[in-house]
């Protein structure tokens, strides 16, 4: 009998929310949403499609009735996966359609986004795990506890995990990695943010985590990308990259970390093959993985998987319709919508979509004048009309305005938070700006009058720039606002 092949949309919904200075979302969600970027894609029979197509009807087409924008959500904005006891289909390639280029393979150094946590968390095992209950969970892990005043924490590593080039993931390895974390780009931060001081192999497989000051949350650091995802350390101070090579900075590259990218060593289910910038990054299975199903079976069931940078919105969705890939992961309400239609019209798409916690947001540079103004900015987030932002981002219907990162449902939801967010007011908008505008002590140095200068900025993506637009119009119309326009690529955007 013919088979047929089922194309799944992963589509992780952003709600719109914050300040719109600048686009994008939040790529930790609730650092749960990384679970929901699993997708399987398989070849099903015909006489099992009425299956899939339940599944598929679960998820309610847009509404074109909706009384105001972006107040419901309609359809299933967080799709339930059933769980299933049908047996796994191992092998095969998995192609993923990616929203861009990573900046790097390097946990410590390169600022991780949602295309990163994708590719990142199949090359490398993270200590802890978020769970379904909004908690942390282990994962390399396979305890954590702490002294009573939070400030030492002692977790123990599973027994027999190897590296990818057969180096044991023991305490000795968490260890020799926090030299290389501290002075990293992106774990100094995150090392600073949660006190660390220091970590020590108190065992063979157990690590100390020794903080300045209490934290109850420190597991949280440890389930993401600066510091709880695990690299085999060994050899990169001396440059041994990749293995066998010699002392010093390997030829061609500027410095040991650049190297890296080139050949990261992780403990996860995908071991790195390689990496064609801009256009292709292979991983094959790691033979020798940790973790086995319900079943006993070794994880993980496919044999590669590519993860292929498409920016443009409308031609990934496409790749994905037309085989050319199998996935598409997007954060755009648009291609929802459009993926939604083409479902509708009879392609054979499943949409799995989330929204959980994600949000669209912008950020104030307040370290530069005229944003280190209080006044300044909570008078533009006066000023920014949501609803008419998710309209104007494909999204009527489809997610719902924020007033913080977490999600209603979240166990981290803040009912006084949302009840202290400035909601659209343009008189309170109005007031706050000229109050500033008028003040001779103004910190951007400008004359007594003159409008502030603000440049919104965002990738370029139609609906994007239609969002930018759409607060352009509400800033502009103030008078006190004088505006610039400007698109980069989402890689020099983050």
């Amino acid at each position: 009998m013919k088979k047929r092949r089922w194309y799944r949309l992963l589509a992780l919904l952003l709600a719109l929310g914050m300040i719109a200075t600048a686009c994008g979302g939040s790529d930790d969600d609730d650092e749960g949403a990384e679970e929901s970027d699993a997708v399987e894609v398989v070849e099903e029979d015909e006489e099992e499609a009425p299956a899939e197509e339940e599944e598929d009807d679960d998820v309610e087409v847009l509404n074109d009735d909706v009384e105001e924008a972006g107040t419901e959500a309609e359809g299933d904005v967080d799709t339930e996966v059933e769980a299933t006891d049908a047996e796994r289909q191992s092998g095969g390639e998995l192609i993923l359609g990616m929203e861009t280029e990573i900046v790097g393979m390097r946990p410590w150094d390169d600022t991780c986004g949602s295309a990163c946590m994708n590719i990142l968390g199949a090359v490398y095992d993270k200590l802890m795990e978020s769970t379904a209950d909004g908690g942390y969970g282990p994962w390399l892990l396979e305890s954590i506890s702490s002294n009573e005043d939070f400030t030492v924490w002692t977790g123990q590593l599973r027994d027999g995990v190897t590296f990818h080039n057969g180096n044991p993931v023991d305490a000795a390895a968490i260890e020799a990695q926090f030299p290389v974390q501290q002075r990293g780009s992106q774990s100094s931060g995150a090392i600073s943010a949660s006190n660390l001081i220091s970590v020590e192999a108190t065992g063979d497989l157990e690590v100390t985590w020794t903080l300045s000051q209490p934290s109850s949350a420190f597991p949280a650091f440890l389930s993401r990308a600066p510091i709880g995802m695990v690299f085999d350390a060994s050899g990169i101070d001396i440059g041994l990259i990749p293995e066998g090579g010699e002392e010093g900075t390997p030829e061609g590259f500027d410095d040991w970390s650049q190297a890296y990218n080139e050949a990261p060593i992780g403990s996860g289910p995908f071991v790195f093959v390689r990496r064609d910038l801009d256009n292709e990054t292979i991983l094959e299975r790691n033979p020798d993985y940790w973790m086995v199903d319900k079943n006993g079976t070794q994880l993980p069931y496919l044999d590669r998987l590519s993860f292929r940078p498409i920016p443009d919105e409308g031609t990934r969705l496409d790749a994905t319709l037309s085989g050319t890939t199998d996935v598409a992961h997007t954060l755009r309400q648009g291609t929802i919508r459009d993926g939604r239609a083409a479902r509708d019209g009879g392609e054979d798409v499943i949409l799995y979509e989330f929204q959980g916690n994600n949000v669209g947001g912008g950020m104030f540079n307040n370290l530069v004048p005229p944003y280190d103004d209080v006044r300044v900015r909570r008078g533009l987030t006066h000023l920014n009309p949501q609803d008419q932002v998710i309209e104007a981002l494909g999204g009527t219907g489809i997610s719902l305005p924020g007033t913080q990162w977490f999600s209603p449902d979240s166990p981290w939801y803040s009912e006084k938070a949302a009840s202290a967010f400035p909601q659209f007011d343009f008189e309170a908008g109005v007031a706050l700006l000229t109050d500033y505008v008028n003040d001779p002590e103004r910190s951007d140095g400008k004359a007594v009058g003159d409008p502030i200068f603000a440049e919104l900025s965002c990738p370029p993506d139609p609906t994007l720039i239609a969002a930018m637009q759409v607060i352009e119009q509400v800033w502009g119309s103030t008078g006190l606002v004088e505006m610039e326009l400007t698109q980069y690529d989402q890689q020099t955007h983050i």
